[in-house]
C-alpha cells in the first residue's frame, strides 16, 4: 500500500525545490513492465516541460491534480496554443485525459502543485520520445523564454523570436 497524503506531497515538493528542474517524480508502479504506469509529480513554478506527445501504444495519458493547481497547455502540430486548462485539486476541473498524438505541456500555477500521471504500460525507456521541434529542449538557452511565454500565452498564440530576451 502506498498512501498519497500531504506527508508524501511535502516531501516531494521539498525534493523538487532542490533540483534544477524544479520537479520531482515518485513512481507508484513497481516495474516498467506493469500495464499501468502511475507517477506522482511535484512541480514548482519555473519548471519547464518541453511540449511533447505520446504515441501509440500509449493511447492515453490521465493527469489528475492532487494538490494545488497546474495549467495544461495543448498545442497543434506547428506550435499554436490551442487550449489552456487550469486544473485544480478538489474542483470540478481537476483532471484531463489526453489522447495519443496531442502536444501538451504543464506549468505549476502555484508553488504546491502535485499531480498524478497515469499511462498505459509497459514503459520502454529506449523507445523514441516525441518532443515538439518548435519548442526548445530543457537544456536550451531559450527554454526560460519559452517558459515565460507559456505562463501567460493564450489560445491562438504562437511563440516567436520576439519573445526571446536574448535577441532584444
Amino acid at each position: 500500500m502506498q498512501l498519497l497524503d500531504h506527508k508524501l506531497f511535502d516531501a516531494l515538493l521539498q525534493q523538487a525545490s532542490q533540483t534544477s528542474r524544479k520537479r520531482c517524480a515518485h513512481n507508484l508502479h513497481q516495474s516498467l513492465a506493469e500495464n499501468a504506469q502511475r507517477v506522482v509529480i511535484a512541480m514548482l513554478p519555473g519548471s519547464y516541460v518541453q511540449p511533447h506527445l505520446h504515441q501509440e501504444p500509449q493511447p492515453y495519458e490521465l493527469c489528475l491534480v492532487l494538490q494545488g493547481s497546474v495549467d495544461m497547455l495543448l498545442f497543434d502540430a506547428v506550435g499554436q496554443l490551442t487550449e489552456r486548462l487550469t486544473l485544480a485539486a478538489g474542483t470540478a476541473q481537476s483532471a484531463v485525459e489526453l489522447s495519443a498524438g496531442q502536444f501538451h505541456s504543464l506549468i505549476a500555477a502555484d508553488p504546491g502543485a502535485v499531480f498524478i500521471e497515469i499511462k498505459q504500460g509497459p514503459f520502454d525507456p529506449a523507445a523514441p520520445r516525441y518532443f515538439a521541434d518548435w519548442a526548445p529542449a530543457e537544456q536550451d538557452a531559450s527554454a526560460h523564454d519559452f517558459y515565460q511565454w507559456m505562463v501567460s500565452a493564450q489560445p491562438g498564440e504562437f511563440f516567436s523570436k520576439s519573445h526571446l530576451k536574448s535577441e532584444l
